[in-house]
Formats: structure tokens, sequence, C-alpha cells
């Protein structure tokens, strides 16, 4: 009933990809019911200067907070399922059996998860990034997007949690992304110990077989790549089923090479896009920014000329009493020129 280390450890990930999947998927679904059904990710505000209340201008296609849930909780329902089948088959059986079959498909659904994994983190990324930026340009004295959770908004929406929810979702998505790559790596690591005892029980074979190759009939010794060499002199009946048990051993060195080139190209191409979204946010606030500025140089150069017609206006009203005056004075002089 004990589990070798590795399978443990591939567990208990299994467990945290699961709650990961869970958090990302109600936090999303609970931004969206706080704003009507809206999907927020790329989404735009304005804000209501005589009620001081913040509102949706625009905001995203519904499907696409549904995909980002939908996978979510695809991945949590397929940790579940294997965690679920593993205890069942410990509890039953005693012990939990790998076959190759079985460890090149999860290697499979490895790759296909780390690829969605990596678009939903990007999504909520720029999605998040977008939404603030939009926040912080058009909500006046504010310094950062979580501070717009303290204004009120329109009704019916709830914008009271709405940062904290997206940043959730987004943390959760990384860290199930990093989980499953280190699932990756010990599926691998697993499969290549098994293809190598199995080679080894094949090509030494005896009544009294462990797991150190032992041959029926001859003294105890370890055989391993570095003594294959002498061991084969030594033992000529068997040296064609050791040459095979040789050459065997070295294709599956280079199948594990191979799988572990394609994880490290995965995990450079995470990076990649990893950089590429952290420049896309950078050049977002520098817009932002921007634009920020132009508003309030705007705002002021308003002022000023509300400040001029008002001056202006002024002006005005005393030359109309000025003329008022000069022609009340003008009607008194034609009034007493015709006395006189």
């Amino acid at each position: 009933m004990v589990l070798p280390g590795l399978l443990l450890l591939e567990l208990a990930l299994y467990a945290s990809c699961f709650i990961c999947g869970i958090v990302t998927a109600a936090s999303i679904t609970i931004v969206q019911g706080h704003f009507g059904g809206q999907c927020m990710l790329y989404g735009l505000v304005n804000y209501n200067t005589t009620a001081s209340l913040i509102g949706v201008q625009s905001s995203s296609a519904p499907s696409l907070c549904y995909f980002v849930s939908a996978i979510s909780v695809l991945v949590a329902v397929t940790c579940f399922s294997l965690s679920l089948y593993w205890v069942y088959s410990l509890c039953s059986d005693g012990e939990i059996r790998r076959d190759r079959l079985w460890m090149n498909l999860t290697i499979a659904v490895n790759g296909v998860f780390l690829f969605f994994l990596l678009i939903t983190g990007c999504m909520l990324k720029i999605g998040r990034d977008s939404l603030c930026n939009s926040v912080l340009q058009n909500v006046p004295n504010i310094t950062r997007c979580e501070e717009a959770q303290d204004r009120n908004w329109v009704s019916p929406l709830k914008g009271e949690r709405f940062y904290n929810s997206l940043y959730k979702a987004e943390t959760a998505v990384w860290v199930n992304f990093f989980f499953w790559i280190t699932i990756g790596v010990l599926v691998v690591l697993q499969r290549r110990q098994s293809s190598v005892s199995k080679i080894i029980a094949a090509g030494f074979p005896g009544e009294d077989l462990p797991a150190l190759g032992i041959c029926k009939g001859h003294p105890r010794r370890e055989i391993t790549l570095e003594n294959a060499e002498d061991y084969l002199d030594s033992q000529k009946p068997t040296k064609l089923v050791i040459k095979l048990t040789l050459e065997s051993m070295t294709m599956s060195d280079n199948q594990c090479e191979s799988v572990a080139l394609s994880v490290e190209s995965l995990l450079s191409d995470a990076k990649r896009m990893q950089l590429q979204c952290r420049e896309r946010s950078e050049q977002l606030s520098m817009a932002a920014t921007q634009l920020r500025v132009e508003s309030a140089s705007l705002r002021e150069q308003c002022e000023a000329t509300q400040l001029d017609m008002v001056h202006i206006r002024r002006q005005l009203e005393e030359l109309m009493d000025t003329k008022h005056a000069i022609e009340a004075r003008e009607r008194q002089t034609r009034k007493l020129s015709k006395l006189l």
C-alpha cells in the first residue's frame, strides 16, 4: 500500500491542479454574475461625473469568459477523475500499475492542457490589464485599479471585488500551468524508470531474478551500462540477449531525451509568451499614462476656457448696462431740448 515518491508527488499535484481549476472557474463566474452576465475581460468603463458612478461602456462576448471557465473545469474534472481512479486502484488492488501506453497518453493530455492553460493565462492577463487601463483613464482620483472597488457602480452592477477575483483567477491559472509542467517531468521520469526495469528484467532471466539483474547460476553482480562490456565477455551464452537489451536501453534514452527536449522547448515558448504579455502590458500602461496626462491637460484647458467665457460674459453685461445708461441719458437730453 506504500506509493513510490514520484507517484505520491504526482497524486498531490493532481489534487492541487483540481483546486486551481475550481478557483479559476469560480472567480470568473462570480465576476460575470456581479456584472449582470457581462464578460469584463477587455471591457471598457465610463464615469458619470454628476452622479459619481462607474458604468460599463462595452464588454467582451460572454463566450470568452465561458471558454476560460470551461478550460478550468475540464482540467479540474480530469484531475479529480485521475485522483479518484488512483485511490480506488490502490484500495482494491493494493498497488497502482501504469503501463507504457498509459504514460504516453498522460504526456499527450499534459501537452494539450499546457497549451490551453497558456492561452487562458494570457487572455486573463491582457484582458485584466485592458480593463484596468480603462478604469484608470476614465475614473478620476484613482492611481491603482483596485481602488475602483471602493467606488460606487451603476445599479445593478457590483464592482466591490472585481479586481481581486480576476487577479485570483489569473494566479490560479499560472500555478496550474506550473503544476502541469511538473507533472509532465514526473511522468517522463517514471516512464524512463519503467523502461529500464523492464529491459533489465527481460535481459537477465533466472529463477531468483531481482531488480539488480542476477542471472541464474552465476554470482551476484550488478549490471550497469559501464560494466556491460566486461559482462559480455564473461557471459557468452547470453551475449546476444544483452546486446539487444543495451540497444533497447539506448533507444529508450534517446526517446527520453527527445521528450525532455520537447518539454524544454515548451518551457521556452511559455517564457517567450510571458515576456510578450509583459511587454504588451507595459505598452498599454505607458499608453494609459500618456492618455491620462493628455486628459488632464485637456481638462485644464477646458476649465480655463470656461473661466474666460465667464469673464467675457461679465464684460458683455457691463457693456449692455453702459449702453442702456447712455440711451436713457440721450432720451432725457431730447426731452429737455424739446422743452427749451
